[in-house]
Protein backbone atom coordinates (compact mmCIF):
# COMPACT_ATOMS: atom_id res chain seq x y z
CA UNK A 1 0.00 0.00 0.00
CA UNK A 2 1.55 3.14 -0.95
CA UNK A 3 0.18 6.83 0.83
CA UNK A 4 0.35 9.80 -1.18
CA UNK A 5 -1.11 13.92 -0.24
CA UNK A 6 -3.65 15.65 -2.33
CA UNK A 7 -3.21 19.34 -1.18
CA UNK A 8 -5.70 21.48 -2.80
CA UNK A 9 -4.29 24.91 -1.13
CA UNK A 10 -7.69 25.58 1.14
CA UNK A 11 -8.13 28.78 2.38
CA UNK A 12 -10.25 30.00 5.44
CA UNK A 13 -11.69 33.51 5.74
CA UNK A 14 -9.60 36.18 5.01
CA UNK A 15 -6.83 34.27 4.38
CA UNK A 16 -4.52 35.65 1.33
CA UNK A 17 -3.89 33.36 -1.24
CA UNK A 18 -0.12 34.05 -0.79
CA UNK A 19 0.32 32.72 3.06
CA UNK A 20 -1.68 29.41 2.19
CA UNK A 21 0.30 28.84 -1.08
CA UNK A 22 3.78 29.44 1.49
CA UNK A 23 1.90 27.12 3.37
CA UNK A 24 1.24 24.39 0.75
CA UNK A 25 4.99 24.49 0.16
CA UNK A 26 6.32 23.84 3.04
CA UNK A 27 3.54 20.68 3.36
CA UNK A 28 4.90 19.17 0.07
CA UNK A 29 8.57 19.69 1.75
CA UNK A 30 7.08 17.78 4.74
CA UNK A 31 5.81 15.24 3.20
CA UNK A 32 8.77 14.56 1.27
CA UNK A 33 10.57 14.15 4.81
CA UNK A 34 7.69 11.69 6.44
CA UNK A 35 7.98 9.12 3.38
CA UNK A 36 4.81 9.73 1.29
CA UNK A 37 5.16 8.24 -1.78
CA UNK A 38 3.39 11.34 -4.27
CA UNK A 39 2.18 14.83 -3.82
CA UNK A 40 -0.32 16.74 -5.77
CA UNK A 41 -3.08 18.93 -6.34
CA UNK A 42 -5.96 18.87 -8.90
CA UNK A 43 -6.38 21.24 -11.47
CA UNK A 44 -9.85 23.04 -10.09
CA UNK A 45 -10.91 26.62 -11.55
CA UNK A 46 -13.82 29.54 -10.17
CA UNK A 47 -13.68 27.56 -6.93
CA UNK A 48 -12.73 30.58 -3.70
CA UNK A 49 -11.73 28.72 -0.77
CA UNK A 50 -12.14 24.98 -1.05
CA UNK A 51 -9.82 24.36 -4.31
CA UNK A 52 -7.63 27.34 -4.89
CA UNK A 53 -4.90 25.83 -7.07
CA UNK A 54 -5.96 26.68 -10.66
CA UNK A 55 -2.31 26.61 -11.70
CA UNK A 56 -0.85 23.43 -9.90
CA UNK A 57 1.85 22.82 -13.03
CA UNK A 58 3.44 26.79 -11.36
CA UNK A 59 3.12 25.25 -7.82
CA UNK A 60 4.61 21.91 -8.92
CA UNK A 61 7.62 23.51 -10.48
CA UNK A 62 8.39 25.13 -6.99
CA UNK A 63 7.99 21.72 -5.19
CA UNK A 64 9.87 19.48 -7.40
CA UNK A 65 13.22 21.78 -6.51
CA UNK A 66 12.41 22.32 -2.84
CA UNK A 67 11.72 18.42 -2.74
CA UNK A 68 14.24 15.57 -3.42
CA UNK A 69 12.59 11.88 -3.49
CA UNK A 70 8.56 12.34 -3.84
CA UNK A 71 6.51 11.18 -6.81
CA UNK A 72 4.85 15.05 -8.08
CA UNK A 73 1.18 13.78 -9.24
CA UNK A 74 -0.90 15.66 -11.63
CA UNK A 75 -4.28 14.97 -9.62
CA UNK A 76 -5.39 15.89 -12.43
CA UNK A 77 -5.03 17.90 -15.66
CA UNK A 78 -8.49 18.45 -17.14
CA UNK A 79 -8.44 16.88 -20.61
CA UNK A 80 -10.97 19.43 -22.33
CA UNK A 81 -8.97 21.28 -25.30
CA UNK A 82 -10.80 24.54 -24.63
CA UNK A 83 -9.03 24.25 -21.02
CA UNK A 84 -5.73 22.93 -22.00
CA UNK A 85 -4.07 22.46 -25.73
CA UNK A 86 -2.70 18.62 -25.94
CA UNK A 87 0.70 20.34 -26.86
CA UNK A 88 0.91 22.65 -23.73
CA UNK A 89 -0.32 20.30 -21.76
CA UNK A 90 2.98 18.19 -22.94
CA UNK A 91 5.17 21.36 -23.02
CA UNK A 92 4.51 21.55 -19.45
CA UNK A 93 5.06 18.00 -18.50
CA UNK A 94 8.19 17.64 -19.40
CA UNK A 95 8.85 20.45 -18.72
CA UNK A 96 8.32 19.33 -14.99
CA UNK A 97 9.78 15.59 -15.56
CA UNK A 98 12.95 17.61 -16.05
CA UNK A 99 13.48 19.82 -13.27
CA UNK A 100 12.25 17.36 -10.93
CA UNK A 101 14.19 14.77 -12.79
CA UNK A 102 11.63 12.33 -13.93
CA UNK A 103 9.52 12.24 -10.55
CA UNK A 104 6.35 13.70 -12.79
CA UNK A 105 3.34 11.23 -12.69
CA UNK A 106 0.31 12.41 -15.04
CA UNK A 107 -3.08 12.18 -13.71
CA UNK A 108 -6.21 13.64 -15.87
CA UNK A 109 -9.64 13.72 -15.23
CA UNK A 110 -12.98 14.84 -17.72
CA UNK A 111 -13.94 18.19 -14.80
CA UNK A 112 -16.97 17.42 -12.79
CA UNK A 113 -17.49 21.58 -12.39
CA UNK A 114 -20.45 22.95 -14.24
CA UNK A 115 -19.82 26.58 -13.74
CA UNK A 116 -15.54 25.37 -15.25
CA UNK A 117 -17.45 23.79 -18.41
CA UNK A 118 -20.20 26.76 -19.36
CA UNK A 119 -17.03 29.40 -18.88
CA UNK A 120 -14.67 27.69 -21.09
CA UNK A 121 -17.34 26.54 -23.72
CA UNK A 122 -17.25 22.79 -22.91
CA UNK A 123 -20.01 20.91 -23.77
CA UNK A 124 -21.23 18.80 -20.97
CA UNK A 125 -22.29 15.77 -23.06
CA UNK A 126 -19.05 15.29 -25.22
CA UNK A 127 -16.50 15.31 -22.33
CA UNK A 128 -15.71 11.74 -22.01
CA UNK A 129 -14.85 10.97 -25.62
CA UNK A 130 -13.07 14.17 -25.71
CA UNK A 131 -11.02 13.39 -22.72
CA UNK A 132 -10.28 10.34 -24.73
CA UNK A 133 -8.71 12.22 -28.13
CA UNK A 134 -6.86 14.87 -26.18
CA UNK A 135 -5.29 11.99 -23.72
CA UNK A 136 -3.92 10.29 -27.19
CA UNK A 137 -3.21 13.94 -28.42
CA UNK A 138 -0.89 15.10 -25.36
CA UNK A 139 0.94 11.37 -25.27
CA UNK A 140 1.89 11.58 -28.99
CA UNK A 141 2.90 14.94 -28.10
CA UNK A 142 5.09 13.92 -25.65
CA UNK A 143 6.54 10.69 -27.26
CA UNK A 144 6.68 11.77 -30.76
CA UNK A 145 9.44 13.61 -32.44
CA UNK A 146 7.82 15.08 -34.74
CA UNK A 147 4.23 15.31 -33.21
CA UNK A 148 1.41 14.99 -35.31
CA UNK A 149 -2.73 14.55 -35.10
CA UNK A 150 -5.37 14.33 -36.99
CA UNK A 151 -8.75 13.80 -34.77
CA UNK A 152 -12.60 14.88 -34.62
CA UNK A 153 -11.17 17.66 -31.73
CA UNK A 154 -7.65 17.86 -31.86
CA UNK A 155 -5.75 19.01 -34.82
CA UNK A 156 -1.79 19.57 -35.53
CA UNK A 157 0.87 18.83 -37.92
CA UNK A 158 4.38 17.90 -37.71
CA UNK A 159 5.95 19.67 -34.58
CA UNK A 160 8.99 19.58 -32.94
CA UNK A 161 7.40 19.52 -29.17
CA UNK A 162 10.07 20.77 -26.43
CA UNK A 163 11.70 20.04 -24.03
CA UNK A 164 11.64 16.26 -24.66
CA UNK A 165 10.77 14.36 -21.22
CA UNK A 166 14.33 13.67 -18.70
CA UNK A 167 13.75 9.76 -19.55
CA UNK A 168 12.84 7.69 -22.24
CA UNK A 169 9.67 6.32 -20.36
CA UNK A 170 6.34 8.07 -20.36
CA UNK A 171 5.04 8.81 -17.07
CA UNK A 172 2.80 6.78 -15.39
CA UNK A 173 -1.06 7.87 -16.48
CA UNK A 174 -4.00 7.98 -14.16
CA UNK A 175 -7.41 9.37 -14.40
CA UNK A 176 -10.00 10.50 -11.52
CA UNK A 177 -12.55 8.18 -12.03
CA UNK A 178 -16.05 8.09 -10.01
CA UNK A 179 -18.43 5.96 -12.12
CA UNK A 180 -17.98 2.52 -12.76
CA UNK A 181 -18.07 3.10 -16.49
CA UNK A 182 -15.00 5.46 -16.16
CA UNK A 183 -13.38 2.90 -14.10
CA UNK A 184 -13.61 0.61 -17.00
CA UNK A 185 -12.26 2.36 -19.40
CA UNK A 186 -9.18 2.99 -17.45
CA UNK A 187 -8.72 -0.75 -17.04
CA UNK A 188 -8.93 -1.00 -20.93
CA UNK A 189 -6.47 1.66 -21.35
CA UNK A 190 -4.29 0.19 -19.20
CA UNK A 191 -4.16 3.71 -16.88
CA UNK A 192 -4.06 3.72 -13.29
CA UNK A 193 -7.98 4.87 -11.55
CA UNK A 194 -7.88 7.40 -9.63
CA UNK A 195 -11.62 6.72 -7.52
CA UNK A 196 -12.41 9.76 -6.77
CA UNK A 197 -14.99 11.55 -4.03
CA UNK A 198 -16.92 8.05 -3.40
CA UNK A 199 -19.43 9.24 -1.32
CA UNK A 200 -21.75 6.54 -2.26
CA UNK A 201 -20.57 3.42 -0.41
CA UNK A 202 -18.83 0.74 0.49
CA UNK A 203 -20.73 -1.54 -2.11
CA UNK A 204 -20.43 1.01 -5.10
CA UNK A 205 -17.04 1.39 -4.37
CA UNK A 206 -16.33 -2.10 -4.66
CA UNK A 207 -18.73 -1.92 -8.12
CA UNK A 208 -15.62 0.56 -9.26
CA UNK A 209 -13.35 -1.96 -8.69
CA UNK A 210 -14.54 -4.72 -10.14
CA UNK A 211 -15.29 -2.76 -13.24
CA UNK A 212 -11.87 -1.60 -13.64
CA UNK A 213 -10.06 -5.08 -12.77
CA UNK A 214 -12.53 -5.98 -15.92
CA UNK A 215 -11.49 -3.69 -18.14
CA UNK A 216 -7.82 -4.88 -16.85
CA UNK A 217 -8.34 -7.96 -18.54
CA UNK A 218 -8.34 -6.25 -21.79
CA UNK A 219 -5.65 -3.52 -21.45
CA UNK A 220 -4.22 -2.41 -24.62
CA UNK A 221 -2.39 0.97 -23.95
CA UNK A 222 -2.80 3.45 -26.45
CA UNK A 223 -0.56 3.45 -29.62
CA UNK A 224 1.52 1.35 -27.43
CA UNK A 225 3.16 4.36 -25.26
CA UNK A 226 3.34 3.33 -21.63
CA UNK A 227 3.78 0.15 -19.79
CA UNK A 228 -0.05 -0.83 -18.24
CA UNK A 229 0.12 1.09 -15.22
CA UNK A 230 -2.84 -1.02 -12.66
CA UNK A 231 -2.53 0.55 -9.65
CA UNK A 232 -6.00 1.26 -7.82
CA UNK A 233 -5.95 4.57 -6.09
CA UNK A 234 -8.45 5.80 -3.79
CA UNK A 235 -9.17 9.53 -2.76
CA UNK A 236 -10.23 9.97 0.78
CA UNK A 237 -12.35 13.55 1.02
CA UNK A 238 -10.90 14.30 3.20
CA UNK A 239 -8.66 12.16 5.81
CA UNK A 240 -7.36 13.10 9.36
CA UNK A 241 -5.94 11.06 12.34
CA UNK A 242 -5.30 12.48 15.44
CA UNK A 243 -4.80 10.83 19.11
CA UNK A 244 -8.06 10.06 19.64
CA UNK A 245 -11.33 9.37 17.57
CA UNK A 246 -12.94 12.34 19.96
CA UNK A 247 -10.06 14.78 18.82
CA UNK A 248 -9.97 13.54 14.76
CA UNK A 249 -13.80 14.01 14.55
CA UNK A 250 -14.39 17.42 15.88
CA UNK A 251 -11.30 18.99 13.92
CA UNK A 252 -12.38 17.48 10.83
CA UNK A 253 -15.77 18.58 11.05
CA UNK A 254 -16.70 21.67 9.43
CA UNK A 255 -14.03 20.32 6.52
CA UNK A 256 -16.34 17.12 6.09
CA UNK A 257 -19.64 19.63 6.07
CA UNK A 258 -17.99 22.17 3.89
CA UNK A 259 -16.56 19.36 1.46
CA UNK A 260 -20.43 17.53 1.53
CA UNK A 261 -22.19 20.60 0.74
CA UNK A 262 -19.88 22.55 -1.93
CA UNK A 263 -19.27 18.95 -3.50
CA UNK A 264 -22.88 18.30 -3.58
CA UNK A 265 -23.71 21.33 -4.95
CA UNK A 266 -21.01 21.20 -7.75
CA UNK A 267 -22.20 17.73 -8.81
CA UNK A 268 -26.14 18.06 -8.76
CA UNK A 269 -25.43 21.31 -10.91
CA UNK A 270 -23.85 19.03 -13.47
CA UNK A 271 -25.70 16.61 -13.42
CA UNK A 272 -28.92 18.85 -14.09
CA UNK A 273 -26.88 20.96 -16.45
CA UNK A 274 -26.10 18.15 -18.49
CA UNK A 275 -29.41 16.46 -18.39
CA UNK A 276 -31.13 19.35 -19.86
CA UNK A 277 -28.88 18.92 -22.76
CA UNK A 278 -30.21 15.88 -23.06
CA UNK A 279 -27.33 14.01 -21.41
CA UNK A 280 -27.00 11.21 -18.72
CA UNK A 281 -23.27 10.47 -18.10
CA UNK A 282 -23.45 12.31 -14.52
CA UNK A 283 -26.91 11.44 -13.68
CA UNK A 284 -25.42 8.76 -11.08
CA UNK A 285 -23.85 12.08 -9.21
CA UNK A 286 -27.79 12.79 -7.90
CA UNK A 287 -26.93 10.35 -5.39
CA UNK A 288 -25.27 12.49 -3.09
CA UNK A 289 -28.99 13.01 -2.38
CA UNK A 290 -29.69 10.36 -0.12
CA UNK A 291 -26.49 11.15 2.35
CA UNK A 292 -27.89 14.88 2.69
CA UNK A 293 -30.07 13.93 5.66
CA UNK A 294 -27.34 12.69 7.47
CA UNK A 295 -24.32 14.65 6.91
CA UNK A 296 -24.10 16.01 10.40
CA UNK A 297 -24.10 12.91 12.09
CA UNK A 298 -19.92 12.55 11.45
CA UNK A 299 -20.07 9.23 12.86
CA UNK A 300 -22.58 7.61 10.50
CA UNK A 301 -20.52 9.37 7.33
CA UNK A 302 -17.74 7.60 8.76
CA UNK A 303 -19.41 4.12 8.38
CA UNK A 304 -21.31 5.04 5.54
CA UNK A 305 -18.72 7.04 3.10
CA UNK A 306 -15.18 5.14 2.17
CA UNK A 307 -13.74 8.19 1.46
CA UNK A 308 -13.66 9.69 5.16
CA UNK A 309 -10.66 8.49 7.05
CA UNK A 310 -11.31 9.81 10.00
CA UNK A 311 -9.93 9.07 13.26
CA UNK A 312 -6.98 8.07 15.91
CA UNK A 313 -4.52 5.18 14.19
CA UNK A 314 -6.49 2.15 14.85
CA UNK A 315 -9.81 3.73 13.61
CA UNK A 316 -7.52 4.70 10.31
CA UNK A 317 -5.19 1.42 10.25
CA UNK A 318 -8.62 -0.51 10.16
CA UNK A 319 -10.44 1.30 7.64
CA UNK A 320 -7.11 1.47 5.37
CA UNK A 321 -7.10 -2.29 5.78
CA UNK A 322 -10.91 -2.51 4.24
CA UNK A 323 -9.67 -0.81 1.39
CA UNK A 324 -6.77 -3.48 0.56
CA UNK A 325 -9.58 -6.18 0.78
CA UNK A 326 -11.70 -4.17 -1.89
CA UNK A 327 -8.30 -4.16 -4.20
CA UNK A 328 -7.05 -0.47 -3.43
CA UNK A 329 -3.05 -0.02 -3.87
CA UNK A 330 -2.66 3.28 -2.78
CA UNK A 331 -4.33 5.70 -0.61
CA UNK A 332 -4.31 9.38 -1.47
CA UNK A 333 -4.86 11.50 1.94
CA UNK A 334 -6.78 14.67 1.09
CA UNK A 335 -5.12 16.95 4.19
CA UNK A 336 -5.21 20.76 3.60
CA UNK A 337 -7.85 22.29 5.14
CA UNK A 338 -7.90 21.77 8.91
CA UNK A 339 -4.93 25.10 9.36
CA UNK A 340 -1.25 24.46 8.44
CA UNK A 341 -0.26 23.33 11.59
CA UNK A 342 -3.06 20.80 12.71
CA UNK A 343 -2.15 19.52 8.60
CA UNK A 344 1.66 19.00 9.38
CA UNK A 345 0.18 16.79 13.20
CA UNK A 346 -2.26 14.78 10.93
CA UNK A 347 0.55 13.78 8.38
CA UNK A 348 2.72 13.27 11.29
CA UNK A 349 0.38 11.03 12.84
CA UNK A 350 -0.22 8.70 9.31
CA UNK A 351 3.78 8.67 8.95
CA UNK A 352 4.00 7.36 12.51
CA UNK A 353 1.74 4.95 13.50
CA UNK A 354 -0.75 4.46 10.43
CA UNK A 355 1.90 3.39 7.27
CA UNK A 356 4.25 1.34 9.07
CA UNK A 357 1.51 -0.56 9.74
CA UNK A 358 1.26 -1.81 5.97
CA UNK A 359 4.69 -1.12 5.07
CA UNK A 360 6.46 -3.36 6.98
CA UNK A 361 4.44 -4.65 10.60
CA UNK A 362 7.20 -5.88 11.44
CA UNK A 363 9.13 -2.82 12.02
CA UNK A 364 6.96 -1.64 14.56
CA UNK A 365 8.46 -3.14 18.25
CA UNK A 366 6.39 -4.69 20.69
CA UNK A 367 5.55 -2.82 23.92
CA UNK A 368 7.79 -2.41 26.35
CA UNK A 369 7.14 -4.73 29.55
CA UNK A 370 6.06 -2.06 31.42
CA UNK A 371 3.38 -1.23 29.03
CA UNK A 372 0.13 -0.40 30.91
CA UNK A 373 -2.61 -2.37 29.06
CA UNK A 374 -5.21 0.03 30.36
CA UNK A 375 -3.44 3.26 28.69
CA UNK A 376 -6.04 5.34 27.11
CA UNK A 377 -5.04 6.38 23.67
CA UNK A 378 -3.68 9.85 24.07
CA UNK A 379 -0.93 7.98 26.22
CA UNK A 380 -0.69 5.59 23.29
CA UNK A 381 -0.32 8.13 20.33
CA UNK A 382 1.43 11.36 20.84
CA UNK A 383 3.94 13.56 18.56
Amino acid sequence: MKFGIINEASISRGMAHSVRYAEMLKEAVFADEMGFEFFGSSEQHFVSTAYTVSCPEVMYAAIAALTRNIKIRHMSVVLLKGINHPVRIAERLATLDNISKGRIEFGTARSNNWQQMQTFEVDPTTTRAEWREVLEATLVALMESPAEFHGKICNFDPVDVVPKMYGSTCPPVFVSATSPETHRVAGELGIGAMTFDNWFGWEYLDDCIKEYRKGLLTAKPIRGYYEINARSSFLTFPAHCAPTRKQAIEEARSTILGLFDSVAGMYMALAQGEAAKGGGSYAYLERMKELDEHKHDIEYMIKASPGLLVGDPDDVIGIVKQYEKAGIDEVILKIDSYGHQANLRSMEMFAKYVMPEFRNPRSIPPPAEDWKPAASISERYHL
